[in-house]
C-alpha cells in the first residue's frame, strides 16, 4: 500500500508540471519575421489622453553566419506622421536573443517563456515636442497561429504605467 500511495504521489506531481511548449507553439523571431509582415496596431495613454492607430511595414531579413535578424520597422501613424526603426535580433540560443536598435538605451535580452511567447524590456528615447523622453517597454509576442503574432507591451515612466501598446502582426 505504501509503494502505491508513492507511486500515486508521484504521479500528481508529474501531473501538475506544465508541459514545454512544442515547436509550433513557440515564436521563433527569425522565422516569422523574415520577409515581409503587415502588423496593425494603437499606442493608448488614457493617462495622457492618447489614442493614436497606426500601421507598420516590416521587412525581416537573417544572416545565418552572424545569426543576426535585422528587422526594419517603416511606422505609418493615422494622423499621416511616418517613422522607421531597425532592430538587430542577434539569437544567442534557442528561444534567446540579444537585441539592440538605434534609440534603445542598452541591449535587450529576449526571453522565450514557458508558454512559448518571447518577452523582452528595454528603454527606449522617444522624441516629444518638448525633447526626448525615456520610456520603458515591456514587451510580449504571442503566436496566434502560423500566420499571426500578437504583441502587447506596458508602457512605463519611473515606474508608472503610462500606456499600452496592442499589435497584431500578420505574415
Amino acid at each position: 500500500m505504501k509503494r502505491f500511495r508513492t507511486a500515486l504521489l508521484f504521479a500528481l506531481c508529474l501531473s501538475v508540471i506544465p508541459a514545454a511548449p512544442s515547436l509550433a507553439e513557440q515564436l521563433v523571431l527569425e522565422s516569422f519575421f523574415r520577409g515581409k509582415t503587415v502588423g496593425k496596431g494603437v499606442f493608448e495613454s488614457k493617462l495622457a489622453g492618447v489614442y493614436r492607430p497606426f500601421t507598420v511595414y516590416l521587412n525581416g531579413t537573417w544572416n545565418q553566419r552572424t545569426f543576426t535578424l535585422r528587422l526594419r520597422e517603416d511606422f505609418v501613424y493615422e494622423d499621416g506622421e511616418r517613422d522607421t526603426k531597425t532592430w538587430f535580433f542577434q539569437k544567442v540560443a534557442d528561444g534567446r536573443y540579444v537585441g539592440q536598435r538605434a534609440d534603445v538605451i542598452a541591449p535587450t535580452n529576449v526571453t522565450t517563456d514557458d508558454s512559448g511567447a518571447l518577452r523582452f524590456s528595454y528603454i527606449a528615447e522617444i522624441e516629444t515636442e518638448n525633447g526626448p523622453l525615456l520610456l520603458r517597454f515591456d514587451d510580449t509576442l504571442t503566436k496566434v497561429d502560423r500566420r499571426t503574432v500578437k504583441n502587447t507591451a506596458k508602457v512605463t515612466k519611473g515606474g508608472f504605467t503610462v500606456g499600452t501598446v496592442e499589435l497584431i502582426f500578420k505574415k
